[in-house]
């Protein structure tokens, strides 16, 4: 094996990593009064990886919703997940195919909406979008996949939204899939959902 070829330690994986974050915060420094950003919210991407390195090995498949700048799903597939984000906002997902190509992995980004168009909202109290655009086309049509193909989500959700992101997963997603949701309060929460 060639020293190119020889694994990455977390060291120079997170050093890495600084970068791609530094990248990402001066795209929104540059942008961030443009309205594709309007409803754009970086997370703390160390806590994010933490979180990730405990199912690398476990889990295969990565599923970033809402991706905005597809930071979480690049690192996702530069740890060696299958990894693939969806947005619903064009600009960002162009945005997030710069930021794959300069940082490496194969993280793949489609626009359209994370909501599975099989998803019918429960009418139980607190499970609706407040925030969330969800109006859109499909985008795991784009990737010809269905949220049940997924091992790992992320999502950062509005406050007011985890139980209809739980909802969703716990309607439409593999069995023992797992969320990882970041939490600006709570930090990183997981919780494992799916059909039985």
């Amino acid at each position: 094996m060639s020293s190119d070829d020889a694994p990455q330690t977390d060291e120079s994986l997170l050093r890495d990593f600084e970068s791609l974050w530094n990248d990402a915060a001066a795209i929104w420094e540059e942008h961030h009064a443009e309205p594709a950003f309007e409803g754009y919210v970086s997370a703390d991407y160390l806590a994010v990886y933490r979180s990730l390195l405990k199912f690398q090995g476990r889990c295969l498949t990565f599923l970033e919703w809402g991706s905005g700048l597809g930071v979480v799903a690049i690192m996702a597939s530069r740890m060696g997940y299958e990894a693939y984000g969806i947005e619903i906002e064009p600009e960002l997902v162009q945005y997030s195919c710069e930021l794959a190509d300069r940082h490496g992995g194969d993280a793949k980004f489609v626009c359209g909406s994370f909501v599975p168009t099989e998803y019918e909202e429960e009418s139980i109290s607190g499970e609706e979008f407040q925030r969330t655009i969800c109006d859109a086309q499909s985008g795991y049509e784009e990737l010809d996949m269905e949220l049940r193909d997924f091992d790992l989500v992320y999502a950062y959700p509005w406050p007011e939204e985890h139980l209809v992101f739980q909802s969703i997963m716990r309607r439409c997603g593999a069995p023992r899939a797992v969320l990882v949701c970041y939490d600006n309060r709570e930090g990183v929460l997981i919780k494992r959902f799916g059909k039985r």
